[in-house]
């Protein structure tokens, strides 16, 4: 491979990488302590509830489906968080780099997959349009969650 053509992988790779380590970096700015934790568990939890509106036998077979989705996605989040932080770009050649950036696409791809597999076994216990607003649901999460994050900080929202 020519090294114009590397630079120009690198340079992709790496806008997307960087928009990852930023927003991994928004959300763990400020670690909260464990009954801050549990507080962001509880309102996620709520949100999610409140917006897939599950009935008893749902949130039966839900939760434990998507508590195990949420640890694994969790795991792939640390991987791809170590990678980037523990393999830094300084002092490597650029095809070292691109293969530390190859590595943070595949654990993207093994992200999608997850959300395929538990996207199926999600719809064997509620509707499509109810897998629709979970989606939803997190994105609002995940917003509300940076938003505080940011009050906590003393910046303006934006």
């Amino acid at each position: 491979m020519n090294a114009p053509k590397i630079k120009n992988n690198v340079k992709g790779i790496t806008l997307i990488v960087l928009f990852t380590l930023f927003s991994t970096a928004m959300a763990w700015a400020q670690r909260p302590s464990g009954e801050e934790m549990q507080r962001i568990q509880d309102a996620k939890i709520a949100i999610i509830t409140n917006r897939l509106n599950l009935t008893p036998e749902q949130s039966t077979g839900f939760w434990p489906v998507y508590n195990e989705y949420s640890q694994k996605r969790r795991e792939i989040h640390r991987a791809q968080r170590k990678i980037i932080n523990d393999k830094k770009a300084e002092g490597k050649t650029d095809e070292q780099v691109l293969n530390n950036l190859k590595e943070v696409q595949e654990l993207k791809q093994k992200e999608l997959d997850l959300e395929k597999e538990y996207q199926n076994r999600f719809l064997k216990v509620i509707s499509a349009s109810q897998v629709i607003e979970l989606y939803k649901a997190e994105r609002t999460f995940n917003d509300m969650l940076i938003q505080r994050l940011k009050q906590r900080q003393g910046k303006p929202n934006e």
